[in-house]
């Protein structure tokens, strides 16, 4: 499956395979699919996307695996002052994730992770989640102010046992920032085994590539540190005026991140309406862009997700739900900024606080006059939840420095490329692995990440 390939996920479904796969036939809809691959008169165009909804069912399957009663049991030793009756509401309210599979309603795997982080209140006893800026309070920051951490880690990927070929030729990705954006001093400490290619600075989504026969015990890993520096901007203090006079003539080395990036950034019918509607008969990129956060961080809920390969454009679920994570809402910042003429991109990577390591998206976007800002709209919903606007309204051109910054690009190829289709198709934090015949994915392989060394520096 190459990787150019995820393209036609743009492409929509014939009608009757749409009707079966939301009905939850998912085995009348292979069958479907398989007679219309067999058709000679298919295009080919079509065809492509139909092999790639083969892989979206498997993972609709793999992620929708909770029945009614495992999800009952869930929720009642979760909330255990709550009823059936209240769990039934939640769902009539879009709060619990669920699909039909073979004429059974099946519940997300994690759907109960998301009621715990999203709705403490459920219980009175339950405790709310804490503010990620507890290790650098910012209501004390000054505008101009420089501020930064230290950041060592070790990041290991490894097969689980019955995933082991032995012998067989096994290919691993890892994904390793590159010295740019908010990175500097950065110093490899170890990697092992010997890789086959470290990261390069161009790369987008840079990664240290090895190439082993597998081997019962083998553990892939990286270890390296680095100071992450930024400087903390209030932009309620930008000069406005300056903002426009300075859009008028953008950069050319911007202006490549105001296309659409099809399938997650596609400039939809409802997504134009949507950017339009927010901006109103604002003018001023600046507040554009405020106007699309603030949409974003007040009106959608946070949720866990089903696999990203299983949504068709992440940003118009995101717009038409109301809800998503982290890269869910940070894809539609970027695609509503750039349907506005304002240029924005991805960054990703890791969040790596003192005590907590884990994956995390957040976006980049262009002020005229100033260059290029952060936006995190799913910390700054985490704010407003907390009730805290101080805390929203920092994520809006800035955030905290206790993070990795690895990906500068959505949906892109690694170096060497992937034979196989990854199991992250679009984003890389966690790593991938493959042998020569076959993808790995799921819980056949694990990763882990060790703190070393996490601080503050001035």
């Amino acid at each position: 499956m190459k990787h150019e390939n995820l393209e036609y996920m743009a492409v929509s479904l014939p009608e009757d395979i749409m009707k079966e796969k939301w009905s939850g036939h998912f085995q009348r809809a292979r069958t479907i699919i398989a007679m219309r691959l067999a058709d000679e008169k298919m295009p080919k165009t079509m065809k492509a996307r139909l092999r790639l909804e083969l892989k979206n069912l498997q993972r609709l399957e793999n992620r929708y695996t909770v029945s009614r009663k495992e999800a009952l049991e869930q929720f009642m030793e979760a909330f255990p002052k709550l009823t059936e009756e209240d769990f039934d509401r939640l769902q009539m309210e879009n709060r619990i994730d669920w699909i039909y599979l073979e004429g059974e309603v099946r519940y997300l795997d994690n759907f109960c992770g998301t009621l715990k982080k999203v709705y403490p209140q459920l219980n009175q006893d339950y405790k709310p989640e804490e503010a990620a800026e507890d290790n650098m309070p910012i209501k004390d920051l000054v505008h101009g102010q420089e501020i930064g951490a230290h950041i060592h880690l070790v990041h290991q990927v490894y097969l689980d046992e019955r995933a082991v070929e032995e012998g067989k030729t096994l290919h691993v990705h890892i994904p390793m920032p590159v010295e740019r954006d908010q990175i500097h001093n950065l110093k490899v400490i170890s990697i092992s085994p010997e890789p086959k290619k470290t990261p390069e600075l161009m790369e987008e989504q840079p990664t240290v590539y090895f190439e082993e026969k597998a081997e019962r015990g083998q553990v892939f890993s990286i270890e390296y540190a680095f100071d992450h520096k930024t400087t903390y901007m209030d932009l309620n203090q930008v000069d406005l005026e300056a903002v426009e006079a300075a859009q008028k003539n953008l950069p050319k080395e911007v202006e490549a991140y105001l296309a659409e990036e099809l399938p997650h950034m596609a400039f939809t019918p409802y997504l134009r309406a949507l950017a339009e509607e927010l901006r109103g008969e604002e003018t001023n990129f600046l507040l554009i862009a405020k106007r699309f956060y603030d949409f974003i961080t007040t009106k959608v809920e946070y949720r866990f997700m089903r696999d990203y390969g299983a949504v068709d454009n992440t940003s118009e679920y995101c717009a038409a739900a109301l809800r998503g994570d982290c890269g869910v809402q940070a894809m539609l910042f970027i695609a509503l900024c750039r349907i506005a003429g304002i240029p924005a991109k991805w960054q990703s990577g890791l969040a790596a606080e003192p005590g907590f390591i884990g994956e995390h998206d957040w976006a980049q976007f262009y002020v005229p006059s100033i260059g290029w800002r952060l936006a995190d709209p799913s910390y700054g919903g985490a704010a407003n939840r907390r009730g805290d606007e101080i805390g929203r309204q920092f994520y809006f051109g800035n955030t905290e420095p206790y993070r990795i910054p690895t990906n500068s690009g959505y949906y892109k190829e690694f170096l060497p490329k992937k034979a196989f289709l990854r199991e992250d198709p679009y984003d890389s934090q966690c790593g991938e692995m493959e042998y020569d015949d076959h993808g790995i994915y799921g819980a056949d392989f694990h990763r882990r990440y060790i703190e070393v060394d996490i601080h503050q520096i001035k």
